[in-house]
């Protein structure tokens, strides 16, 4: 689509059901099923293979939530947007752009295979705490959506350990997550840890939730 001078494509990424993303103020949280999570994984490694594009994965407004859910507060619930760092593209143009793209578009299936994602388990990144390090994922917030735009680096290291939450969660008992953490050198100050949390039962939100 095209606004002003600029054309952007808006990729909207479908079939999350069950998953919910939601900003605490201190940190990011995001629910998922075993099916959201490798959506999530998918959507993130799309945007690290797509530099031309913007990845939109509509989160707020959804029909399930998991079951015994204990929202911090306060929280807001969002979108998220994913983007390449080179686009140079404003957050505050997000609400224009999310408008005009409507429900346009041509609906495609875009599959990935386990040996496109890279080694999951946190493998270091050679010089990801040096000063002059320029990959870093960083965060804006514009129109209820976390704005994250990054170089292909850390977007791809996050989809590794998204689709590895999909891979193991089911099969694991207690608490099951995966966390982009400051500590790992891949995150700009901007961006607070964010902590995505498998869960298998869900429920239907309540008319007045």
């Amino acid at each position: 689509m095209r606004l002003g001078a600029e054309e952007y494509r808006v990729l909207r990424v479908g079939g999350l059901r069950r998953a919910l993303c939601y900003d605490s103020e201190h940190w990011l949280s995001l629910w998922v099923d075993r099916g959201a999570a490798a959506e999530l994984a998918a959507a993130w490694l799309l945007a690290a293979r797509s530099p031309r594009s913007l990845v939109h994965l509509p989160l707020r407004r959804r029909g399930e939530r998991p079951v015994d859910a204990a929202l911090p507060e306060p929280h807001r619930a969002r979108d998220l947007l994913l983007l390449h760092h080179s686009l140079q593209f404003p957050a505050s143009r997000w609400k224009e752009v999310r408008a005009r793209a409507g429900k346009a578009g041509r609906q495609r299936t875009v599959e990935f295979r386990r040996a496109d994602f890279p080694l999951p388990h946190d493998q270091v990144v050679p010089g990801a705490h040096h000063a002059g390090f320029r990959d870093r994922l960083g965060l804006s917030t514009a129109a209820d959506t976390l704005v994250l735009s990054g170089s292909a680096l850390p977007f791809a290291d996050a989809a590794a350990d998204f689709f590895d939450l999909a891979d193991t969660g089911p099969h694991q008992d207690g608490h099951v997550c995966a966390e982009l953490h400051p500590g790992s050198g891949l995150l700009d100050r901007s961006m607070p840890l964010m902590h995505v949390e498998y869960r298998a039962e869900w429920e239907p939100v309540p008319r007045d939730g």
